[in-house]
């Protein structure tokens, strides 16, 4: 498949045992045009437009987005298989407010440095596969990990590579004084 672009985007990734039990999640599914592998697995926090070269003083600007984000750790949990016409993602049935903030922080800083991509909003999920088909929702035992971590991801399109550019720890800065 030819190399159509790039992309940058901020993610969290789950935790291995996570990531583990979504692809058998996934894996169960059957239904797959084209999996996204264990080692792609991810949910977007904010993402760029795509670029045509490789956008080298973009990613240092969202690198420096990043280092200014300050969050505690983020606990995810995953209880419903959603499809849409193309996809099959993973999502919560219940909104995730440490979530919801983090990925505003990120937005913002994205949006000020106008590198947010037209009309994105983040809806949070973990993409398992591509495929045409029906919509259907579908409850799940739910997937879960604490998120302590977030990383900025340069995706190379058509390769279905991920090269993680940074990586911030998320750190539970209420009530540390030190002792």
């Amino acid at each position: 498949m030819p190399i159509h672009g790039h992309r940058l985007f901020y993610a969290l990734r789950p935790a291995p045992l996570a990531r583990n039990l979504i692809g058998v999640q996934r894996d169960r599914l059957g239904l797959a045009d084209a999996l996204v592998g264990n080692d792609r697995l991810h949910m977007t926090l904010g993402i760029t437009e795509d670029f045509d070269h490789r956008p080298y003083a973009e990613a240092k600007q969202l690198i420096a987005i990043g280092a200014q984000v300050a969050a505690a750790p983020v606990p995810v949990m995953l209880d419903r298989v959603s499809a849409g016409g193309d996809s099959i993602a993973l999502r919560p049935a219940r909104k995730i407010d440490a979530l919801a903030e983090l990925g505003r922080q990120l937005q913002r800083g994205l949006a000020a440095a106008t590198l947010l991509r037209r009309g994105w909003e983040f809806h949070p999920h973990v993409t398992l596969l591509y495929r045409k088909g029906r919509p259907f929702t579908q409850r799940i035992e739910p997937i879960g990990w604490d998120a302590t971590d977030f990383v900025l991801i340069h995706s190379i399109l058509g390769a279905h590579q991920h090269i993680e550019l940074g990586r911030w720890p998320l750190i539970d800065r209420q009530g540390s004084f030190g002792f």
